[in-house]
Formats: structure tokens, sequence, C-alpha cells
């Protein structure tokens, strides 16, 4: 009778012990953090005055933008404007939803004549540079041009 009311002893003051989980399932990563993201948009050469060249810098740790915007047309004026914080929380948003680690780190089109841009993704852990020969490169790139140049 003493074992069993010593074995029941042992079994309630383990049970009302906290012992910490261990996460063994490895599907799990953490993510990125992604703090920055600088953007030279080139239309330069392109025979449109549609879309202007846009050179960005997207601070999402100071939660600032600055869009400097351009023309190949000198009768278009230059300008400069910031994404609202709307706009970069659904930048970041799509960012963090996508992993960055399968960008192609070049994208192009089979015409010639495009101006190369370049967009480089800044994390807490790494960088991320593309270089995009026609503006063509896949998700999540198209959506933030479309972000950047407002083309909603």
């Amino acid at each position: 009778m003493k074992r069993i009311i010593v074995y029941l002893s042992i079994i309630l003051v383990f049970s009302f012990c906290k012992f910490p989980r261990t996460n063994n399932s490895t599907s799990q990563k953490p993510v990125d953090s992604v703090i920055k993201i600088e953007m030279n948009l080139s239309v330069f050469g392109v025979e449109s005055d549609r879309l202007p060249s846009i050179k960005a810098t997207l601070d999402f740790e100071k939660k600032y933008s600055i869009c400097k915007v351009s023309y190949y047309n000198p009768k278009f004026k230059d300008t400069i404007y910031s994404l609202t914080q709307i706009e970069l929380k659904n930048i970041l948003d799509i960012l963090q939803k996508s992993d960055l680690r399968k960008l192609k780190k070049e994208y192009s089109v089979d015409y010639t004549d495009q101006p190369t841009s370049t967009t480089t993704i800044y994390t807490n852990k790494e960088q991320f540079q593309v270089k995009d020969y026609g503006l063509k490169g896949e998700y999540p790139l198209d959506s933030i041009y479309k972000i950047v140049y407002k083309l909603y």
C-alpha cells in the first residue's frame, strides 16, 4: 500500500511540473525580417512615356519611403513621392509571405532594347539582389512594381 501511495505522489508531483517544449518540426523556419528595399526601376530607352524610371528606398523599420521619378522625355518633370503606410504594409506583407531564397538573381524577356532594373531586398540576416531585364520579374516582384508604380 505504501508503494502505491508513493507512486501516486510521484505522479501527482510530476503532473504539475512544467517542462519546456521542444519543437522537432523542421518545416517551420524563422522568418527573416525585411528591413529595407532599394529599387532602381528603369524604363530608359523604352519608346514610351507612360512609365517613368523610379529610384525608390523603402525603409520598413523607419516606416519611410521615397520614390524619385524621372522620365525619358524631358517635357515631363521629375517628381518625388512617398508611399502610404498602407502601401508599405502591403509590400511588407507580400514579402513576408514569399520565400525570398527562391527568387532568381536575374529575370529577362526575349525581346531586345529593354532596360535593366535592380531591386535589393535587405533582411535582418541577408540581402537579395535581383536584376530584371524588361521589368517582368515574377511574384513577388511584379506585385511590388505595381504598388511602387501605383498601377492598381
